[in-house]
């Protein structure tokens, strides 16, 4: 009896740990698939919220400003950013007005959609200094 219980706890134990590497690996490449997506942070709903994102705006190169012709501030943006050859190098919703990505160097398009609005607009990321967009909407 005792030799058939230490065989099913190690059965057991084995059992777990494969449960959980492969919970670890799934997590893994999750985590890879988010690391394919261009790095970006959106918002600047506020004075506040502006000052913390101009305050760390030095670690983008691409700033998006979503407006509309009246000035007025908008948000929930869909933003899509594709490289020169037409791959999508980042799939995003603008949280406020501001949008701040990092891009390699090159040329890129921006399509930036509101209520089924889409704007678009190329842009040219250098290796130094930031590129600044403005969308601009009807009221």
């Amino acid at each position: 009896m005792k030799k058939i219980t230490i065989i099913l706890m190690g059965l057991f134990i084995l059992c777990n740990g494969a449960v959980s590497f492969s919970e670890d690996t799934d997590e893994t490449t999750a985590l890879e698939e988010d690391r394919e997506s261009a790095p970006y942070i959106s918002g600047g709903i506020g004075s506040d919220e502006r000052d913390a994102m101009s305050a760390n705006a030095k670690n983008y190169n691409l700033k998006i400003v979503f407006a509309t012709k009246g000035k007025a501030y908008l948000a929930d943006i869909a933003v899509q950013i594709k490289d020169a050859r037409g791959k999508a190098v980042l799939d995003a919703v603008s949280e406020g007005p501001w949008f701040f990505t990092n891009l390699s160097p090159g040329k890129y398009t921006v399509t930036a959609t509101m209520k089924e609005e889409a704007l678009g607009q190329m842009v040219d990321i250098h290796r130094s200094g930031q590129s600044v967009q403005y969308f601009f909407w009807a009221e």
